[in-house]
């Protein structure tokens, strides 16, 4: 791990999360043979050595992502991942889907974009009380349009284009994510437990993607390198520019040559 400011947890702490339990034996994906230590009561144990590895290299690339000054989603709509998800991704900076991926938010970016639009202007509406003038029966109306679109996009609402990578939480659930990510060649870093697919996720953790602390160990982690390369990036932004060297013309560097050879045959006389 190049970033030295990260602190990646210990070998032990991941144990005490348990993010090396894997699945079933009989429910594996051989791909993902290479990350698995062994087995233990009929299910695999993942190599928390190479999670160790995987997830500083996941850091590192976040990291510049977000210094880079783009934008990153954070995926994870299971149970157990949805409050970890809205809460590391408000503490860093990044944006994210907790309750539903919905299926064209990258491939139908103009048609989805208009959901959250939709849901800006509502919740503007509200804010200035414009809805008082109707009935109780069009305030609720509006009031669960405003919940529904809040589930649905209201953590994306602020992405202005494809982001610069995404961050899924069991990729065999957000196959969909993946595959859209995937279409437009955006950056899939994912947590891989032993029965999901790794192939089409660039940066690969293998991990326990179902057990609470390990998903909020992984993602406190990640979270902190964006919120690192995003405070690095707004440094950057605030430096004052710097003025440009004046370019000296080829011919004033000959005049101011020839100056200096006659001020010294003068001396030499």
């Amino acid at each position: 791990m190049n970033n030295k400011n990260i602190k990646l947890p210990s070998v032990e702490e991941m144990l005490q999360s348990g993010v090396h339990f894997g699945h079933q034996v009989k429910r594996w994906y051989p791909i993902m043979s290479k990350y698995i230590h062994g087995v233990e009561n009929k299910s695999h144990v993942i190599d928390l050595y190479k999670t160790y590895e995987l997830l500083g290299k996941s850091c590192d690339f976040l990291y510049g992502v977000a210094k880079s000054g783009k934008q990153i989603v954070i995926v994870g709509t299971k149970r157990q991942a949805t409050l970890a998800v809205e809460k590391y991704a408000k503490e860093c900076g990044a944006l994210y889907a907790n309750q539903r991926w919905l299926g064209g938010t990258f491939t139908n970016f103009d048609s989805v974009k208009s959901s959250w639009t939709e849901l800006q202007r509502l919740e503007k509406g509200k804010a200035v009380n414009e809805f008082v003038k109707y009935t109780k029966k069009e305030q609720l109306l509006i009031e669960r349009k405003i919940e529904k679109l809040n589930l649905v996009v209201g953590g994306i609402q602020n992405m202005e284009k494809f982001p610069g990578a995404i961050i899924v939480v069991d990729v065999k659930k957000e196959a969909t994510a993946v595959h859209e990510a995937n279409a437009y060649n955006i950056p899939v870093v994912g947590i891989v437990d032993t029965n999901s697919n790794p192939t089409n996720i660039n940066y690969v953790i293998p991990a326990n993607d179902d057990a609470i602390k390990s998903i909020n160990l992984l993602l406190a982690v990640l979270s902190s390198a964006i919120k690192a390369g995003y405070e690095d990036h707004k440094k950057e932004l605030e430096k004052p520019a710097e003025k440009p060297e004046e370019k000296t013309s080829v011919k004033a560097k000959e005049v101011k040559k020839d100056a200096v050879k006659k001020t010294k045959a003068k001396a030499s006389k």
